[in-house]
């Protein structure tokens, strides 16, 4: 009786450690995941009642051009910034952990300040050295010769890669962070032995660091892919989406079709669609190259 009734209050005090986590998870991520998909199914606004429209939200929204421009827009965010921050944040971090004897603490604080910048800050100050006429970005180009006027954010063509650059300066220091760890936890032993064997430079880096760093990579790709698809902020704030929706990324065309037009049935939908469009990213590359775990020493790059 003395173990059965012990073996109850170990039980007991397991699930009292774990119920803030369970409720968290319910309460705000399964409840309104299971919200949005079924309100997905139902015309509704704000300021009225949901009435039943089965699978017509998702008719119109394979029907929408500004929503396969969303795609489109995430597409290249996809391909641009993720090669684009690890190939620079590896740089910066093999320089710093290899290269540098001094200072490396000013360097990983200086190049990791964009990455804890409030987004607004980085948004309102790219969006002024973007400006056409007294942009410091444009300026400088024009100074090399270039005839303007050069409007980034307001041209249809250039206004999303305006954007992913200054993403690319924001989160770098975030891809070098990661391969910094990473590096860390290389043994100094094949390092030693690379050298012993004559591996230097450019070889070095090739043979010895990039494939050791394999998880590193690995995360990076998972962890950009749903970045991309969550972006909002950044777009929200440089240019709203525009100019005519070039820019709209799903983050922010859910936010203006669910708040500004009213149509929190079609936002639902748009919704439950990025949200299997990631699931579906991050289930292939589990299911294919891993998912990566840059944390455990000496561990499974898998």
């Amino acid at each position: 009786m003395k173990t059965q009734s012990r073996m109850r209050q170990s039980m007991i005090s397991g699930y009292t450690f774990i119920a803030p986590a369970i409720i968290f998870f319910v309460v705000f991520i399964a409840y309104p995941i299971l919200f949005i998909g079924y309100g997905s199914f139902f015309k509704w606004s704000t300021l009225s009642d949901m009435r039943f429209v089965g699978l017509g939200n998702y008719v119109t929204l394979f029907q929408d051009d500004v929503f396969g421009i969303t795609l489109r827009n995430s597409l290249f965010w996809i391909l641009i910034t993720i090669p684009v921050q690890a190939f620079i944040g590896f740089l910066l971090a093999y320089v710093i952990e290899e290269n540098l004897t001094k200072y490396k603490s000013f360097f990983r604080t200086l190049f990791f300040i964009p990455v804890v910048t409030s987004v607004v800050v980085i948004a309102i100050l790219f969006k002024n050295m973007f400006s056409p006429y007294q942009g410091l970005i444009t300026n400088i180009i024009y100074s090399l010769g270039v005839k303007g006027p050069l409007d980034w954010l307001g041209n249809v063509h250039a206004a999303i890669f305006a954007i992913i650059v200054v993403n690319i300066w924001e989160w770098t220091g975030w891809s070098m962070l990661l391969y910094i760890a990473g590096i860390s936890q290389i043994p100094e032993e094949i390092k030693e032995a690379a050298d012993i064997d004559g591996a230097r430079g450019y070889k070095k880096i090739i043979h010895i660091f990039l494939p050791s760093l394999t998880s590193v990579h690995k995360s990076l790709m998972m962890l950009g892919i749903i970045g991309s698809l969550q972006t909002f902020a950044l777009v929200y704030n440089m240019t709203n989406g525009g100019p005519n929706s070039a820019s709209e990324m799903p983050g922010t065309y859910i936010f203006r079709m669910g708040f500004k037009v009213q149509q929190m049935g079609y936002a639902s939908a748009i919704s439950v669609i990025i949200l299997l469009i990631a699931l579906f990213f991050t289930a292939f590359q589990v299911l294919t190259i891993g998912s990566g775990n840059f944390i455990s020493k000496g561990g499974s790059n898998e």
